[in-house]
Parts: structure tokens; C-alpha cells; sequence
């Protein structure tokens, strides 16, 4: 997985969207913040002081020896809008509404034509080598590109990629529920939902059916979402404050072997 970016400082004309970019999700990089509200929600909690700081000293004692993982950029984390805008568009599907094969180049149909639609920004190369590497497409020998999978089941190193949207996950639920503890007008606030589902009384036995159920059921429903999102998707930079970076919803599947 790549690492980031050398660091160089943005040229003054790109300064309206440099400060868009701040806002995307970035859980690894957000890190400060999201545990900041965290120590906000015990301190409103009632929790004392003294206690959180002896938690969070006892914390970094009982992991300092966890080995880190190379998380990918947010620009990767993104090239799983490609998978969806490739299940979605009828122009890259066949005859059944399936996701077909594409040549890796071309001005029309081609691999290459999909990475610059569903993410003008990407190199198609880097999404090929990363998506390949994750097994979710192949590449053959006369240049076709297939899509093997959707959902994305991480493993060993690959769980890099499962903290990058565990903590990116984490940022969006703290975020949300902080605005709903602090705003004065919740009816004003758009977005702000907070859902839970806990099932406490569940016969483990149907685990794996319900997995299945889960993963038929949610894969179509969360590539409709993010299908609809990226239709009104802003494509330009700009200045208006009713825009953020990117939207989105991701797709991805876990299980135990």
C-alpha cells in the first residue's frame, strides 16, 4: 500500500478547495479531535478526571507493544466507488446487468474510460495494482479487466485497510453524535442521524444465515446509495460552505476463517 504523499505547500489559486479537502473523513489523521469529543462525552458522562487519566495511562501501557499498520491515504480508500460505478452504469455492464469484462484501455467502453468516471482524479494504473492486490479484479494477459469481487474481506497486512475505515467510521459517529449533543437547533441540522441495532437475544446458530441474509441485502442496498450520492456529487471546487469533498457510502464484507 502506497504510503502518503510528500508534504509541499498547495499553490494560493487552489486555496478554496485546499480547505474543502480538511473536511473529508480521515480517521488517522483526525485522530486528536475524535478523541478529544470522546473525553468530552465521559466528562458530560459524569466521569471524574483523574479516573480518564489513569484509563488512559493504563491503556497505552497494556498496548505499547502493538506493532502499527501502514494505513492507505483517503485517496485510496476511495477506489471502491469504482467497483460500484462498474455495477451500476449500464455502459460497463452486459446484456444480464452484470459488471463485464473491459479492455484495460480506451476512449469509450474501457477500463480505464470507468476509473476517470467514477474518480476523474485517480490513476488507473494504481487503482488496477491496488484493487489486483486486494483481490478484487484480475487482469489478463490480453489486457481484459474483470471484477472478481465487491466486498472487500480483509486478512493479515490487508487489515490496514479494515483500521483505515474502522477509524474513518469511528470520526463519523463521534462527529454526528457530538453535533447532536451540542447544537441548539437540532431540527436545523441535516445529517445528523445516529442508529443503533443490538440483538441480545439472538440464537448464534443462525449466524451464518444471517450473514448471508446481511451481505444479499445490504451490498444492493448501499450500491444504490452511493450510486444516488455521486449523481449530486459537486464536480468542481469552489467556495460555497453547502459542499463537502466527497460522499459516499462503503461497501464491504467480514468473516472468520
Amino acid at each position: 500500500m502506497r504510503g502518503p504523499p510528500p508534504k509541499r505547500k498547495a499553490p494560493a489559486q487552489h486555496s478554496a478547495s485546499s480547505r474543502i479537502a480538511v473536511k473529508r473523513i480521515d480517521g488517522a489523521r483526525h485522530w486528536r479531535k475524535s478523541l478529544d469529543r470522546f473525553v468530552w462525552f465521559l466528562v458530560r458522562a459524569g466521569v471524574d478526571h483523574a479516573e480518564i487519566v489513569r484509563a488512559l495511562r493504563t491503556s497505552l501501557r497494556n498496548h505499547q507493544g502493538t506493532r502499527p499498520l501502514a494505513v492507505p491515504d483517503p485517496e485510496v480508500l476511495e477506489y471502491s466507488r469504482i467497483l460500484t460505478h462498474w455495477q451500476t452504469e449500464p455502459a460497463f455492464l452486459d446484456e444480464h446487468g452484470v459488471a463485464r469484462s473491459l479492455a484495460l484501455y480506451g476512449r469509450s467502453v474501457s477500463f480505464k474510460s470507468l476509473v476517470r468516471q467514477a474518480l476523474p482524479h485517480a490513476d488507473a494504473s494504481d487503482v488496477l495494482n491496488v484493487l489486483s492486490r486486494y483481490r478484487l479484479l484480475s487482469c489478463s494477459r490480453d489486457g481484459r479487466v474483470r471484477m472478481l469481487a465487491s466486498a472487500f474481506l480483509p486478512r493479515g497486512a490487508r487489515r490496514a485497510q479494515f483500521l483505515a475505515y474502522t477509524l474513518s467510521t469511528l470520526e463519523g459517529i463521534i462527529d454526528t453524535c457530538y453535533a447532536n449533543l451540542t447544537s441548539h437547533e437540532p431540527s436545523k441540522n441535516v445529517g445528523q442521524m445516529q442508529r443503533a441495532v443490538i440483538a441480545e437475544r439472538f440464537d448464534l446458530k443462525h449466524l451464518a444465515e444471517y450473514d448471508a441474509f446481511l451481505r444479499d441485502s445490504a451490498a444492493a442496498f448501499l450500491t444504490k446509495h452511493d450510486a444516488w450520492l455521486k449523481r449530486r456529487e459537486v464536480k468542481q471546487p469552489g467556495t460555497s460552505r453547502r459542499r463537502v469533498g466527497y460522499v459516499g457510502v462503503g461497501i464491504f464484507g467480514f468473516r472468520a476463517r
